[in-house]
């Protein structure tokens, strides 16, 4: 991996903090994972170096349908808005299914052309049950509020809802994309 393509370190640091699921892929050949934090490791059971280069279509399997696969395809190929939510079914390196919500943003540079694509991934298997609703808002929140706090730094104002935590990070990679320049 050429150097142009990555992380700026503050930004990479946060993400790995974050205890939300993220990856990061770069815009070139088969979106190819870059980055992926702990809580992700944690999510799939797969390690760090197992998922580095390789498309997340390694977590689709014999269940996930053609209708949950296509947004996901368009958008990594540049169609539509720069953000989307898309749940599908996913696989743990256990064989363990979990019913992914996938929120994503292409992260474009001062020239506005698309590096990189970030992704959060929420498992909302059980999400119908009250106790896990309530957990999954509270760790929204807590990752919202770090946002937040980060985006004011930058003078910008950030608005609490699951896809603004996407819209969010997503910008705070625009704008660490723009200081290292």
């Amino acid at each position: 991996m050429t150097a142009s393509l990555e992380l700026p370190d503050r930004l990479a640091a946060y993400l790995q903090r974050s205890g939300v699921a993220l990856a990061v892929s770069v815009c070139e050949g088969d979106a190819p994972l870059m980055f992926v934090n702990d809580a992700f490791t944690k999510l799939t059971g797969y390690t760090e170096d197992e998922v580095k280069g390789r498309n997340c279509r390694f977590l689709q399997g014999e269940g996930t349908s053609e209708e949950q696969r296509q947004p996901l395809h368009d958008f990594v190929h540049g169609l539509g808005e720069d953000s989307g939510r898309f749940p599908i079914l996913n696989y743990r390196k256990d064989g363990s299914e979990f019913l992914n919500y996938v929120f994503m943003s292409r992260i474009r540079d001062s020239s506005d052309a698309v590096r990189y694509i970030i992704a959060s991934q929420f498992d909302m298997t059980n999400a119908m049950q009250r106790s896990k609703i309530r957990q999954n808002d509270e760790t929204l929140r807590t990752v919202l509020s770090d946002v937040e706090q980060m985006g004011r730094e930058y003078g910008l104002a950030m608005m609490s809802s699951a896809q603004q935590l996407a819209d969010s990070v997503a910008m705070m990679a625009r704008l660490s994309l723009r200081d290292t320049r």
